[in-house]
């Protein structure tokens, strides 16, 4: 009987050891999808502090222009009502003199009063429109302006989003529309027409790539990544000369770019040329 029991613990004993062994395994195996980045879930969080930063800047400018008017209303009512007050000395004052004056006559009195305070609370009221007109012209303009620059903030941030995305893609053609997303936001960014070239050489687009490279340039002369994507268009097309007048301004503009001389194939056969061997010298 004690024979057996030793017998049965040893097989549990023996079981229990391949469950582990075959845990660690799974959890071996599971651990670097665990500790690989997320990074459409970086550009998720990103997106979604954005809004939030905006609403709560949305909710601010309301809060500033709601307690603005509110001041004004109550310094335009303060002052009117000190101006009714005072008026109304006036009109004592003015009373008095005209009864010293000979001007006994209630009817006569009340009418030249009733003129001076309608003549005054018109001028009180056209300065009180014409200070609101222009209070109200200044915070349009104020709110548009904000508005401005949070659609700017929005853009800027989710063009960076969209580059991030592009380092990303492996797939040319996802990468070209990416690339046409953000020229969309910014017809004038010369760094994505240049990356679309690239892109569009990888399919063989050639004469595509040189026209994107030529609009690059002529949204930034100094951008040298321009000139390099250019000169590969040409050398693909078998336009030696240019090809190697375009990738002397491209090492000229960005001297970095040499290193990648030796890694490109679309120079393979300028390096047998004249021309490339005394750029290079």
């Amino acid at each position: 009987m004690n024979l057996l029991l030793k017998f049965i613990t040893l097989l549990m004993f023996l079981s229990f050891s391949t469950i582990l062994s075959a845990n660690d395994k799974t959890t071996v195996g599971l651990k670097p999808l665990l500790e690989k980045p997320l990074m459409e879930r970086y550009i998720l969080d990103d997106l979604k502090d954005l809004r939030i930063e905006n609403l709560k800047l949305k909710n601010e400018v309301e809060k500033r222009i709601t307690q603005s008017q509110i001041e004004q209303t109550d310094r335009a009512a303060r002052y009117m009502t000190d101006t009714i007050g005072n008026i109304f000395y006036l009109i004592a004052a003015a009373t008095s003199i005209l009864v010293f004056s000979g001007w006994n006559s209630l009817r006569d009195i009340r009418s030249k009063t009733e003129n001076i305070v309608e003549e005054r609370l018109n001028e009180i009221t056209q300065k009180y429109n014409s200070e609101m007109l222009g209070l109200q012209e200044a915070m349009t303009i104020q709110s548009k302006k904000i508005l401005e620059n949070q659609n700017k903030i929005y853009n800027t941030q989710y063009i960076h989003s969209l580059w991030m995305r592009s380092n990303l893609e492996t797939n040319v053609q996802s990468r070209i529309e990416i690339y046409d997303e953000i020229l969309k936001l910014n017809v004038n960014d010369a760094e994505a027409y240049a990356y679309k070239a690239d892109a569009v050489i990888d399919m063989d687009e050639y004469e595509w790539a040189l026209n994107l490279s030529n609009k690059a340039i002529e949204i930034d002369t100094e951008y040298g990544y321009a000139y390099w994507q250019r000169s590969c268009a040409n050398a693909a097309l078998g336009y030696t000369k240019e090809a190697v007048a375009d990738l002397a301004i491209a090492i000229e503009k960005s001297p970095n770019l040499t290193d990648e001389i030796d890694n490109e194939k679309l120079f393979e056969d300028l390096k047998e040329t004249e021309e490339f061997k005394e750029l290079l010298a």
